[in-house]
C-alpha cells in the first residue's frame, strides 16, 4: 500500500473537512493482490462497502464481477458497464420488482436461505439459478454477521430439492464468515461443511458447480499484522477446496467488500470543540457516528493520528473523540492516545475506504464527507 502517497495528498491539499480520500490505484493493486492469490476464483465486489462508479467500473474493466442487495444497486451495477454475467445478488431478502428486474437484466444468480424466499423467486424470476447460504460460525469476526441469514445443512438440501421441484435452478452454495474477520479457519471450517452438504447434494441428484466464499476479508494488516493477509485467507481457502470440495472444476467465487476498498481510503476531519468533562478531555470533530463513522459504533476500532507538522513534538495525552451532533450517542472512541490536540488540528482515520460513505447521513444538518480521489496512474486493463 502507498501510504507515503495518499498522507502526502492529505498533508499538502487543502482540504475541507470531513473528506474521504480514495486512493483508486490502491484499490486496482488490491485487486491484483486477490487474483494472484486465488488463479482460480472470480471477484465479485460486494458493492454495499462503496457504491462509488469508479471503483465498480474499474473492476468491471478488470474482468471482475458486482455483488448486489437492491434495485439502486442493480442500476449501478449495469451503468458501471457490468452484463448480466458479471452479477450475483448475495442479499437473501428481495423484493418482487427487484427480482423481475434482475431476471431482465440476466443476472447470473442470487441466494436463497428460506423456502418463502424460493417461493417468491420462483414466482417473480422464474427458471433463475440460485445459491443456499449456509449459516457458519463468525467467531473471531469484528462484526458477527450470524443469526439474521442462513440455514443448517439439513435445510440447504431441502432449499435445493425445492427449488428443483418449482424450475428454477440450484447451483450451489455461500456462506459470510462475518465482517472483518480475524480467523483464516472460518473458511476452512465453513468450506468443510460445503463440502458435506455438496455431496449430500449430488446423491440427490443436484449438479451442483458454484462456491461462494462470501466476503469478510480483513482490511489494516499493512498496520497491524496480527491482521491476516490476502494471501493467507486464499492459500488456506484452496486447500480447504481441494480437500473437501468434489472436484468438478467449481466456479468459486470471492466477494470482498472491505478487504478490496478498505484500506483505500483515509476519512479526514477537523477538530471543532473541545471540554473536560470529569476529568476525561473530549474533542469534537466534524464528523461522528452519524455522518462518517458509524462502524466505531459497531465495535470496529478506529485507527487515527494527528495530522501536523509538529505531531512528533507535542506531548501525548488521552480523548474520547465525538461526533458534533446533538445527539448524546455520537461518540466514536473512548481512552484514545493522541499527541495534544487543538481546535483546528486535522485527524485522519485510516482504512476508511469501505462503510464511510455508505452509513452516512446529514444527520443534524452535518454534512457527509466529500468524496477526493486521487488521480489513477495506472491503467486498468
Amino acid at each position: 500500500m502507498n501510504t507515503v502517497r495518499m498522507d502526502a495528498v492529505i498533508r499538502d491539499t487543502a482540504l475541507n473537512t470531513p473528506a474521504l480520500v480514495l486512493d483508486l490505484e490502491n484499490i486496482n493493486d488490491t485487486y491484483t493482490r486477490f487474483v494472484e492469490a486465488f488463479p482460480n476464483g472470480q471477484v465479485f465486489y460486494a458493492v454495499k462497502s462503496n457504491a462509488n462508479l469508479d471503483i465498480m467500473r474499474l473492476v468491471v474493466a478488470r474482468g471482475g464481477g458486482l455483488e448486489i442487495a437492491s434495485l439502486a444497486e442493480l442500476d449501478a451495477a449495469l451503468t458501471a458497464g457490468a452484463s448480466g454475467a458479471q452479477i450475483i445478488c448475495s442479499n437473501p431478502i428481495k423484493t418482487p420488482r427487484f427480482l423481475q428486474r434482475m431476471q431482465a437484466a440476466d443476472v447470473y444468480a442470487v441466494v436463497v436461505d428460506s423456502p418463502w424466499e424460493v417461493e417468491k423467486i420462483a414466482q417473480y424470476a422464474p427458471g433463475m439459478h440460485v445459491y443456499v447460504r449456509l449459516a457458519v460460525d463468525n467467531t473471531g469476526s469484528v462484526l458477527p454477521l450470524a443469526g439474521k441469514f442462513g440455514v443448517s445443512g439439513n435445510e440447504a438440501l431441502h432449499l435445493f430439492d425445492q427449488a428443483r421441484d418449482l424450475g428454477l435452478v440450484p447451483i450451489g452454495l455461500s456462506f459470510h464468515v462475518g465482517s472483518q474477520c480475524l480467523r483464516v479457519n472460518n473458511w476452512v471450517n465453513a468450506i468443510r461443511a460445503c463440502g458435506e452438504i455438496w455431496q449430500a447434494a449430488e446423491a440427490r441428484g443436484h449438479q451442483l458447480h458454484f462456491l461462494d466464499l462470501g466476503g469478510g476479508f480483513p482490511a489494516g494488516h499493512y498496520h497491524d499484522t496480527n491482521i491476516p493477509t490476502i494471501e493467507a485467507i486464499c492459500e488456506a481457502s484452496r486447500d480447504a477446496i481441494y480437500d473437501f470440495i468434489p472436484h468438478h472444476a467449481p466456479m468459486i467465487v470471492l466477494e470482498p467488500g472491505r478487504g478490496l476498498v478498505g484500506e483505500s481510503g483515509r476519512l479526514v476531519v477537523s477538530v471543532v470543540g473541545k471540554a473536560r468533562r470529569n476529568g476525561d478531555e473530549w474533542l469534537y470533530m466534524d464528523a461522528g457516528v452519524f455522518n462518517g463513522l458509524m462502524e466505531t459504533y459497531e465495535g470496529f476500532p478506529p485507527v487515527v493520528y494527528l495530522q501536523a507538522d509538529d505531531a512528533e513534538d507535542r506531548p501525548m495525552r488521552q480523548y474520547t473523540l465525538a461526533g458534533p451532533s446533538c445527539d448524546s450517542c455520537d461518540v466514536v472512541a473512548r481512552k484514545i492516545e493522541l499527541p495534544e490536540t487543538h481546535i483546528g488540528d486535522r485527524l485522519v482515520f485510516l482504512d476508511a475506504g469501505a462503510y464511510t460513505n455508505e452509513y452516512a447521513v446529514a444527520f443534524n444538518g452535518f454534512p457527509v464527507p466529500a468524496v477526493v480521489k486521487l488521480e489513477r496512474e495506472v491503467a486498468f486493463a
